[in-house]
């Protein structure tokens, strides 16, 4: 049984994640930054206490479909964006191997992608700042 918190105590217990046959991690110096809907969709994922983990989700992007797969890590980072050790509930984006990045939008303004790398941000901070918490509770 995995039980979450903050400490090496609880990343020495934390499992290793396993990559699904046939995926690989996503490589944002590979395949360009994570969309700002997967990356909503992966933090709904691992925010949610109620998925299980080896949980698996297919999210369509223009020319692939990846897999979101709910599972522990062994790190965080803090308010300061300091790493942690411990054990999180936590989810992963992965591409099919050999897969070519997602295609870009046709023509993508540089507010566009301001608005998508923010909120991005955004949204991973909380994810960071949140799970520590629902972890004490």
């Amino acid at each position: 049984m995995v039980v979450y918190g903050s400490g090496p105590a609880y990343a020495a217990q934390c499992p290793a994640p396993v990559i699904p046959a046939g995926y690989r991690y996503w490589n944002p110096d590979i395949d360009g930054p994570v969309p700002a809907p997967l990356a909503a969709r992966a933090q709904a994922v691992a925010s949610d206490q109620t998925v299980p983990l080896g949980a698996t989700e297919s999210f369509p992007l223009p020319g692939v479909t990846v897999l979101i797969v709910c599972e522990p890590h062994a790190w965080s980072t803090d308010a300061a964006g300091n790493a942690v050790e411990g054990c999180f509930h936590g989810a992963t984006v992965f591409l099919p191997t050999g897969a070519a990045p997602p295609a870009a939008p046709t023509a993508p303004s540089s507010l566009s992608t301001a608005v998508g790398v923010l909120t991005l941000v955004s949204l991973v901070a909380g994810l960071w700042l949140t799970v520590p918490e629902l972890v004490r509770s």
